[in-house]
């Protein structure tokens, strides 16, 4: 079935993403590395459905969840997550096949890492610097409104990222909003409390997860349902403080495990003792955030204007949760388009506008980080709309003449 689905070296998906190689595939989907060519060839990887179920409900369900994975993903915005910042579907007669797109991690997840480095489990401290760094990402997504539960904490979904040494948490394909009345249950047997396994599960039956993972971590020993053999029965030493504090993750019942993911953070710096090995943010990273921040202050604003104001004329529908690479078409009939693209390489965002087929524009760029800059944003969409009013009234001969950039948006 894999060879069957298996994209091409140097297929193209949705215009844009040139497959590289295939990274791995599994019984749902696949993850292969791509270049971006609308940003530079920037690396990236590319998830797809494998559509391999053997009934229609199977195929609803592994929809919904991968769909489900998508719209977390979007809305996640942490160092320990990968970002995703795009998402489309082909049709693929007579199949449709779905696919996200996330930030590329060069590294490897701790369960390849423990299979190679383990003796048989990794060193005190090296655990404790990554399980650290999932209760910083826990600490985010059970603090969002609502609170949503990972609900498959373990080795195979943390990844070990070379250039940093950070952990990213993956695969939130069945993490939902925690909701104690969903009366079924879904994870990984070994890793799942008692409430997650009864359909009950609650940001609490991550701390568990984390507690089995981290026992696993420290005596290469696979978790098992509720049964983790003593470090001493193990033969495995460990400090007093980690034994209690993986001890308490593990209690059966949620209310006597920690309290919340802060508290277990600050109680393993504590137990550390010593700084984190771990590099400081990227200028990337950091440029991304200003990005975000510009987008949300700014040009949403903006951009949700635009698309009242010209209605069914406007091709595109909504606002992006991720900018990097947005194109806003309108139709007069023939396509006149705004884009607006992230450049990572001199930290700008630049403004095109592209009438039909003909080579883009460039209306300028900004630095997200200047505020005077900032300003510029109002003059590059006054300048697109000028211009496409201009365009509008030749190709319909006639139309409504120039509307100013102030009779669209509020500045």
């Amino acid at each position: 079935m894999l060879e069957e689905h298996k994209l091409s070296t140097d297929e193209i998906l949705d215009g844009r993403y040139r497959i590289s190689n295939l990274i791995k595939a599994g019984g749902m989907g696949a993850v292969y590395k791509a270049l971006d060519i609308h940003l530079d060839n920037r690396i990236c990887a590319v998830k797809e459905m494998l559509d391999s179920f053997s009934t229609p409900e199977e195929r609803r369900s592994g929809i919904d969840r991968f769909l489900s994975e998508i719209q977390v993903l979007e809305s996640f915005r942490h160092p320990n997550i990968p970002h995703v910042t795009d998402h489309f579907f082909l049709e693929k007669s007579p199949d449709r096949f779905y696919y996200f797109v996330m930030d590329y991690i060069d590294g490897t997840d701790l369960s390849s890492l423990l299979k190679r480095d383990g003796a048989p489990g990794l060193p005190e401290s090296q655990v404790i610097q990554y399980a650290i760094q999932v209760c910083e990402a826990l600490e985010y997504l059970h603090s969002l409104d609502p609170p949503v539960a990972h609900r498959d904490i373990k080795c195979s979904n943390m990844l070990y990222r070379y250039e940093d040494r950070r952990i990213l948490l993956i695969d939130f394909g069945i993490a939902r909003v925690a909701n104690p009345g969903e009366g079924y249950w879904i994870g990984t047997p070994g890793y799942a409390p008692p409430e997650q396994q009864m359909g009950k599960p609650i940001p609490a039956s991550d701390y568990y997860a984390l507690g089995a993972t981290m026992h696993e971590l420290l005596t290469g020993k696979r978790p098992e349902d509720f049964y983790f053999p003593s470090f001493e029965e193990l033969d495995i030493t460990i400090g007093d403080r980690l034994n209690e504090f993986i001890g308490t993750c593990l209690e059966l019942d949620p209310a006597d495990r920690p309290l919340n993911a802060k508290i277990m953070k600050e109680e393993l710096l504590n137990i550390l003792g010593t700084s984190m090995d771990v590099s400081p943010l990227s200028d990337e990273y950091l440029f991304g955030e200003k990005v975000q921040e510009f987008k949300a202050k700014k040009l949403d604003g903006i951009l949700r204007d635009l698309i009242k104001r010209y209605g069914n004329e406007a091709h595109t529908k909504h606002v992006p949760k991720y900018l990097d690479y947005f194109k806003f078409t309108l139709s007069c009939p023939t396509n006149f388009s705004l884009i607006i693209k992230k450049s990572g390489r001199d930290k700008k965002i630049y403004f095109y506008e592209q009438q039909g087929i003909l080579e883009k524009k460039e209306l300028g760029s900004l630095d997200p980080t200047n505020d005077a800059e900032v300003q510029s944003v109002h003059r590059y969409i006054s300048r697109f709309t000028r211009d496409y009013e201009k365009f509008k009234s030749a190709n319909w001969g006639g139309g409504e003449g120039f509307i100013g950039f102030g009779n669209i948006i509020s500045s």
